[in-house]
């Protein structure tokens, strides 16, 4: 049997749309520092538009930001990073930004984003849409994405609906 983990923090990836509007910007922004706020790390693909605007939330609220990049160069990663990943993997590097977290957060998102939330699907990842974000958050939310699991990707309406919701699937992510 294996020993507790008990220095292992819980992580939230953040995906989403690399060109983002003002409004998917703000609502990523906010859940940064809902993930913040949790005490959880943040994941993001480490770029620009939702993963820039999911970091800034969550270091300018006190938390810790984790950059896994598609490339080499560490400066690649947006400003906000604390730590940064270089995959050099280019877009196969979205295995990683869908299964790092403990629970994964879609604000928008295009093809990209939509080969992430299948990879956590995949890999037994809670995925939390914020259908009001448009992209392939709005199209899955409320979805099973096919047979494998007898969930469905969880639709949130609102930043305060997310805190909730994240909160809990946090909760269970660490089997309490």
């Amino acid at each position: 049997m294996a020993s507790p983990q008990t220095n292992r923090r819980p992580l939230v990836s953040v995906i989403g749309s690399s060109e983002a509007d003002a409004n998917m910007i703000r609502l990523a922004e906010e859940v940064g520092a809902v993930v913040a706020k949790l005490g959880a790390g943040l994941v993001t693909g480490g770029r620009t538009g939702i993963m820039s605007a999911a970091s800034k939330g969550c270091a300018e609220a006190g938390g810790t930001v984790i950059a896994v990049i598609p490339g080499t160069d560490m400066d690649e990663a947006n400003g906000y990073a604390h730590y940064v990943i270089p995959t050099g993997l280019g877009w196969a590097r979205n295995v990683i930004t869908g299964i790092a977290g403990d629970v994964i957060v879609v604000i928008g998102g295009a093809a990209g984003t939509l080969s992430e939330i299948a990879f956590a699907w995949m890999y037994d990842r809670p995925v939390i849409a914020l259908s009001g974000s448009g992209g392939w958050a709005e199209k899955t939310a409320g979805q099973a994405l096919d047979h494998r699991r007898n969930d469905v990707v969880i639709d949130c309406g609102s930043i305060a609906e997310l805190e909730i919701t994240l909160r809990e699937q946090l909760r269970k992510a660490a089997g309490a």
